[in-house]
């Protein structure tokens, strides 16, 4: 059941990096016309997309280019392997661990720069994910799978 938990908590991060994948991506290819946009999001008090927008501007273009081409390959890795888990695929579960352990130094990183309670949820239902999938895989090799 925590295993079924961990993979529904790894689609919802897939789904979100696909989806700044995807506004990078029209960032980037409307890069122009984002100061427009940056002062009608001001005008209409939209303050986080305000804040988004001017981020995309700092960046540039070609930031928000590679942002968009590296969220989407993790984004489609991580539901690949959330998927293939939930199906009970032995390779799935090898590249879930894979996932999780790579997400660790960043969320290590977040505790460290940034304590909260927050991000002790998330570095720690990560762990908690390794030692399932760990020990999942653990008992399908003592099954001989």
């Amino acid at each position: 059941m925590l295993l079924r938990l961990i993979i529904i908590k790894k689609l919802v991060v897939a789904a979100l990096l696909l989806t700044v994948a995807v506004l990078a991506l029209v960032g980037s290819y409307r890069y122009d016309q984002l100061p427009e946009l940056l002062q009608e999001c001001t005008d209409n008090d939209h303050a986080l997309l305000a804040a988004v927008v001017g981020r995309g501007l700092q960046e540039g273009q070609m930031t928000l280019l590679l942002t968009a081409l590296v969220t989407s390959v993790y984004g489609v890795l991580i539901a690949i392997a959330a998927v293939a888990t939930w199906l009970g695929k032995r390779w799935g579960e090898w590249l879930l661990l894979a996932v999780l352990l790579s997400s660790l130094p960043l969320e290590l990183h977040e505790i460290t720069t940034e304590p909260s309670t927050v991000n002790f949820a998330l570095t720690g239902v990560t762990l908690l994910g390794i030692w399932i999938v760990i020990g999942q895989l653990r008992r399908s090799r003592l099954r001989g799978e």
